[in-house]
């Protein structure tokens, strides 16, 4: 994607001087006593105390129980997925899944966490919230008011506690850790089911917006798959790149700007009007990534790149190709 022509649909906004942020004001400053979270230990085995838990929680009537999760696919998607169930003793009363957009896989938990929260104050008869999360960071995030990522879930969190408190004094709520693994116990197995069609709901979306050139990049580098297809995008393993490419980041950074075709390159500086010579140290007039990768008698290469091994070859015979001359002052 063009960085110039999209940067401002990347960014989120703030609010560094909420009101929910405020000394003295914040949630975990008025009702510090009525915020729980229940951590993970190490040492213990989490299933059995789990289960024990929930059972409890159910017996009684007025406390809400929910399941949340969020995660980016691990598949060819583009988009990560949130789910929430809420719960009261074996009744449930509500659920939600939904595509959470491009955001890291804590931010996903974030917004599922936030749903969770906002459908559980409005239960009625209700005094104790638990909600069940494999991520305790996002929890932790969940009830801070301050400047981060997913800030606009958490003053949503903090605004609707802070009205769920403020109308009882014995109402409460309870993060509680639940390690993936714990796929066996009933709400966590539905929730994963809720992600995993949220996931697939984009995939074909996905798929077909990648083709855009406006979207990807229009110097973006089209590579095949082995079978002849053209590479895509994937969460699975990091990603057809970064999975080929992660071990080294000197060598991914190079990799990054030959395939973006944002590098240190005659034709790059040539689209730019940057003050940089345009031509090859071969004496051609414009270093152009083909050229480079192709033609330039300064270097090795065997054939046109078509494949991601392609690329790995030419890096590992040209140390030097779309990297940036050191500064002879060694500085930079």
């Amino acid at each position: 994607m063009e960085v110039d022509e999209r940067v401002h649909t990347l960014t989120e906004s703030f609010e560094p001087f909420a009101p929910e942020a405020r000394p003295g004001d914040r949630l975990l400053d008025r009702y510090a006593d009525r915020l729980h979270f229940d951590e993970r230990d190490p040492t213990q085995d989490r299933r059995p105390y789990l289960d024990e838990l929930i059972t409890r929680a159910r017996a009684n009537p007025l406390t809400v129980l929910a399941a949340t999760d969020g995660s980016v696919p691990q598949s060819n998607q583009y988009q990560a997925a949130s789910a929430a169930i809420i719960y009261k003793g074996h009744r449930e009363l509500e659920r939600t899944r939904y595509v959470s957009g491009r955001v890291t896989t804590p931010d996903a938990e974030l917004n599922a966490i936030s749903c969770a929260v906002r459908l559980a104050v409005k239960q009625a008869n209700c005094q104790h919230i638990m909600v069940f999360t494999d991520s305790m960071g996002s929890a932790h995030r969940a009830v801070d008011p301050g400047v981060h990522a997913g800030q606009a879930f958490s003053l949503s969190v903090c605004r609707v506690l802070q009205e769920w408190f403020e109308a009882d004094d014995l109402r409460r709520i309870t993060f509680v850790y639940v390690p993936s693994a714990c796929g066996g116990i009933s709400m966590v197995r539905h929730t994963n089911t809720l992600r995993s069609r949220a996931a697939h709901s984009v995939l074909d979306s996905w798929s077909s917006t990648f083709q855009d050139p406006t979207y990807r990049g229009s110097e973006f580098l089209e590579l095949q798959q082995p079978d002849g297809r053209l590479l895509q995008p994937s969460y699975l393993n990091g990603g057809p790149w970064l999975s080929t490419f992660g071990h080294s980041i000197t060598e991914f950074a190079r990799v990054c700007r030959c395939i973006t075709g944002h590098a240190p390159i005659g034709a790059y500086y040539h689209r730019f009007k940057i003050n940089e010579p345009h031509g090859c140290t071969c004496g051609a007039a414009l270093q152009s990534r083909q050229h480079i990768l192709f033609r330039c008698h300064d270097r090795y290469s065997v054939h046109y790149p078509r494949f991601l091994g392609d690329i790995a070859s030419f890096m590992k015979y040209n140390p030097t190709a779309f990297g940036f001359n050191r500064d002879p002052s060694g500085v930079g």
